[in-house]
């Protein structure tokens, strides 16, 4: 191989290199799947859910993420305002099955999504 050639190599690896350490990668949207009976809803829905990150009996710490205007409210498919959510989730009875995903974003600590399937 000639000196210009390894050359040219040299600097089209060098500017790779460059190029892969611009793009770094972190998590946006943290999503939770977890038991519904580690969750505690606020009394509105503009406060601060807990839960603990865990899909049975656990003693992790509870996370805590603020809910927001944009926070969709979800019950066996079906999409719900907060205070219709916060009932049909208090009088639900549980199942083994039943569980709840969480979304949220990892940089504000808003919730964008919960989801409960009973």
């Amino acid at each position: 191989m000639s000196i210009a050639r390894t050359a040219l190599l040299c600097l089209i690896l060098a500017a790779s290199a460059a190029a892969h350490a611009q793009f770094t990668f972190k998590t946006e949207i943290e999503a939770v799947e977890l038991t519904p009976a580690n969750i505690i809803l606020p009394a509105t829905a503009s406060g601060m859910l807990s839960f603990r990150p865990c899909d049975s009996d656990c003693s992790e710490d509870y996370v805590r993420i603020q809910l927001t205007p944009a926070t969709r409210f979800v019950i066996d498919g079906k999409r719900l305002e907060y205070d219709e959510f916060r009932r049909a989730f208090a009088s639900a009875k549980r199942s083994p099955q039943a569980y709840a995903l969480i979304n949220y974003d990892v940089e504000t600590r808003a919730a964008t999504n919960i989801e409960v399937l009973q």
